[in-house]
Formats: C-alpha cells, structure tokens, sequence
C-alpha cells in the first residue's frame, strides 16, 4: 500500500506529465539519499536543508561534467520542494536554491516557416496532414492533442472548427479553433477512417493507431515519432545545439503560432496568452475572455496561420 506522504504529494499535483516525470525524481533523490519518504520527512529541518544542499552539489558536479542540462536542474528540486510543502515541512528554500547553476540558452527558438510546413505537407499521408494542419493551426502541445476525442472537436461558423484541449482537466482546460484550411484536411481524414470501416463514435481519439486492425488512440510518443520521420524524409534543416535542435519538432509549431498572432496588432494579448495555453499568465495579469470574443480574435489570423496560398 502507498504510503500517505505520497499520496498527498501525487494529490498535488495537477498534469500527468509532471506528475510522472516528479515522482521518478523523487525517487531518484530518495536512492542518492538512502532515505525514505517516511524517514526524510522525520528528519529535523536543518538536517532536511543540508540533505537537499548536498544534492545540489551532487547534482551540479554532474552539470559541470555535461552529462545534466543546466536548465533541467531546478526541477529535481521543485519536486523536492513541493514533496516537502505537500507534507507540511517547511525549510529555507534559498539556502539551496543560492547553489542552482546559471542557465544557458538552448537551441530550439526557431519557427517553423510557412515553406518547411509546405515541405512537410508534400512528404505526409492523410492522417499526417491532418496532424500538421492541426498543429499549424492551433500551437497546440502534442499532449492536449494525443488526449482529443470527437465529442470535443465541433463544427463552427464560416468553416471554423472549434476544439476543447484538456477537456477532462478542469484547471487546464480551453478552447481553440482549427481555420477552414485545417478543418478541411481534418475531415479528409475522418472521411478516411470511415471509408475503412472504422465506425467513429463521440469517444473515438481524433487521431488514431491501428493495432492488429483495431484502432487505437494515437499516444504522444507515436505524434512525436511521426513528426521526426516526416522531418527528416522532408530534408527540412535543422541545426543542433548542444542536445536541441534550433527547430524543435512541435515547439517551431508553437512559436509560429505565437509569433503570427504576436504581429497581428488587433489581437489582444489575453486572447494570445488563452490560445497559447498560458494560463498561470493569463490568471495573473488578464481576465479571461469569452468564447466568442477568443473566435472573433482568432480569425483575424486566419490568412497569416493559412498554409496554402488558395486558403488566404
């Protein structure tokens, strides 16, 4: 049975992915440390600050070889920090944050151009071309997508389509839109799987596997697979930074979006930081705008964020 302490700091934690990727780190700590859940959280606050200082030092000797990423480094300690907040332990967080490593720029801040998303789309098959159109799209993170089902994709105005991205997740959820170009390529693609015989219900994964001929959600890991393969098969160019590319597969999809609305000066920025999925921002320095003003917003974009020139 899981102990109590964990299940509070799992309870804590609001996204599976963070919750995934902090949970191995704890773990991890609790091995360097040879500790347990149970025996770090009994251990007097100062014998706590000087257990997680060490491993910052452990941690930044491993920085300083180049087998970790300065900028990865917080985030074991975040995990630290909120095991510990979860559990009611309360120390001196600066003591160690003083000794963090000073982050450095990484690659990845490029957009994807409007000709490489062209390359892309003459390399890719029809349930491809709906992913790249999605994303072109909406800048959407493959995880929002991976979790889409029919009964959150609705047909909207003008040839609009309107999307709900972590619908089962109350804090995280919003709305975006796929342009007529999109959706056009959208319902290509349901049009397919029909014809193929799969019978598409409102719990059907927008974007689907086949496994032993039964259709299956279509998993992060395979979006991210599948955009790399199209990456290279395209002989798009990308240059290496360290261990990132100056184009990242999907964040060059985000920073194209973000960067087409940015230019648009009649778009608001609330409106940019909702369809951004910037949601702490948004909480601290905006209200949070309405559905039809977000659509009235975001089709002022609609021939900046087309592909085609017959779509502008």
């Amino acid at each position: 049975m899981q102990s109590r302490c964990l299940m509070l700091f799992e309870s804590s934690i609001k996204t599976k992915s963070t919750l995934k990727s902090w949970t191995r780190y704890i773990a991890n700590f609790m091995k360097w440390s040879d500790q347990t859940p149970e025996s770090f959280l009994s251990m007097k606050k100062k014998d706590v600050e000087n257990l997680v200082i060490d491993y910052a030092l452990y941690q930044k000797t491993r920085v300083n070889s180049g087998e970790l990423s300065p900028n990865t480094f917080p985030d074991f300690f975040n995990a630290i920090f909120k095991f510990l907040k979860s559990n009611g332990k309360k120390i001196d967080k600066e003591m160690i944050t003083q000794h963090y490593p000073d982050r450095v720029k990484c690659g990845g801040d490029r957009a994807i151009t409007d000709d490489e998303v062209r390359q892309l789309l003459s390399f890719a098959d029809v349930r491809e071309r709906a992913l790249i159109h999605v994303v072109a799209s909406t800048g959407s993170r493959p995880e929002a997508i991976a979790e889409l089902k029919i009964k959150h994709v609705q047909k909207y105005q003008d040839g609009f389509t309107k999307l709900i991205l972590y619908a089962d997740d109350f804090k995280h959820e919003y709305l975006t839109f796929l342009t007529p170009e999109a959706s056009h390529a959208f319902q290509e693609y349901l049009t397919w799987r029909i014809r193929k015989g799969e019978k598409i219900t409102d719990e059907s994964s927008v974007f689907a596997s086949t496994w032993f001929h039964t259709p299956v959600p279509m998993k992060v890991m395979t979006m991210q697979t599948t955009m790399h393969r199209l990456f290279e098969k395209s002989g798009i160019v990308r240059v290496k930074t360290g261990k990132r590319y100056d184009l990242p597969v999907y964040g060059g999809f985000r920073k194209r979006f973000q960067t087409k609305l940015d230019l648009i000066a009649d778009i608001s920025d609330s409106t940019v930081q909702v369809l951004m999925d910037h949601t702490g921002y948004l909480s601290q320095h905006y209200r949070k705008p309405t559905e039809e003003q977000i659509f009235n917003e975001y089709r002022k974009a609609v021939n900046e964020l087309a592909i085609s020139q017959e779509w502008k």
